[in-house]
């Protein structure tokens, strides 16, 4: 009956000292537990029906499924906009969800957890807040904050050999830059002009050209089929959207040219940014930054040529990420 106990007791301890780490994107959800470094992660989708139209009737991959098969009877949404949570009991349900994969049944409940969650560096205190909020009230013991770039950088330095850099992170959103050395961000920013805004533009720029109106989708499809900062680049990509004199469904191929500018514009933006945190760095740290070099992960990241385009513009070394959209997650697991 002794050994018993003991063995029971030093599993509620060994119970106490779980760590999850989340990243709270407004396109995808991740989670991990650090102890054994799985992650799963699953799209920030909820879907509302029900008599009111506000019940949640599923989420994640399952939301859209029954979205696409409601013909109409479901609404979507994303309960996430700008790391910044607009939807309470939206993204709990996503928890929840991401939580039975993660970890099933090996622990009870959430009160044996610290969570670990990953933030833009320009996220305001009070938003801070509402994520802590959240895991609290679904019972977790703790709630800490890392900035994303330095998240980042513990699984980029490791993944090109180096100890400082710029990390930038690429998001839907937000697109963090950072100058990182060791473990602090000497200096950086958010800037809230990510792949949505290029997905917008590109929207914007068919509807003026073609007279079509592209859904979202269909607009994200052509940025990431056909988006490319290489300029003889000839790559050319069917979309279907409506024609908005007449009305009707219409399929129109549209080359990567097309497109080029709007990519390009967006990449000026970052590489200026990149430049000014670059050059405000004292002349002891500056060559070591350089010579390291700068660090893309997140979705835009995995543009094609954009690590060509920023290295020309920058004169300094550009890495993609091998795996651009899990940095961040991976990068938690290790912290």
């Amino acid at each position: 009956m002794v050994a018993h106990c003991n063995q029971y007791i030093t599993k509620e301890n060994e119970m106490k000292n779980y760590q999850l780490v989340f990243d709270l994107g407004s396109q995808y959800i991740a989670a991990g537990l650090k102890q054994d470094g799985f992650f799963d992660k699953i799209p920030t989708l909820v879907a509302h029906g029900g008599a009111d139209g506000k019940e949640i009737v599923a989420v994640g991959m399952e939301a859209l499924r029954i979205h696409n098969t409601s013909a109409g009877a479901t609404k979507l949404s994303r309960p996430i906009l700008e790391g910044a949570i607009i939807d309470v009991d939206g993204v709990k349900a996503l928890v929840k969800k991401l939580l039975s994969h993660v970890v099933n049944s090996r622990v009870a409940n959430l009160h044996n957890y610290s969570i670990l969650c990953a933030v833009p560096c320009g996220m305001i205190s009070s938003d801070k807040k509402n994520i802590e909020s959240l895991f609290l009230e679904l019972g977790a013991k703790q709630v800490s904050f890392v900035e994303t770039p330095i998240a980042d950088s513990v699984q980029l330095f490791g993944e090109f050999r180096c100890r400082q850099g710029v990390v930038v992170d690429m998001g839907c959103d937000c697109v963090d830059i950072a100058v990182v050395v060791a473990d602090s961000i000497l200096s950086g920013c958010t800037l809230y002009h990510g792949g949505k805004a290029i997905t917008e533009e590109i929207s914007k720029r068919i509807r003026a050209k073609y007279m079509v109106q592209l859904s979202f989708d269909q607009a994200e499809r052509l940025k990431l089929d056909c988006g490319s900062l290489f300029a003889n680049d000839t790559t050319v990509v069917s979309v279907v959207g409506q024609n908005v004199e007449q009305g009707t469904m219409e399929t129109i191929s549209v080359s990567s040219r097309e497109i080029y500018d709007i990519l390009c514009d967006f990449v000026k933006k970052y590489v200026q940014i990149v430049q000014s945190l670059v050059n405000g760095l004292s002349d002891d740290i500056r060559p070591l930054v350089r010579n390291s070099g700068v660090m893309l992960c997140g979705g835009v990241a995995k543009t094609h040529g954009i690590d060509v385009q920023m290295q020309t513009q920058l004169n300094m070394p550009v890495f993609v990420a091998n795996q651009p959209d899990n940095v961040t997650i991976n990068g938690l697991l290790q912290k």
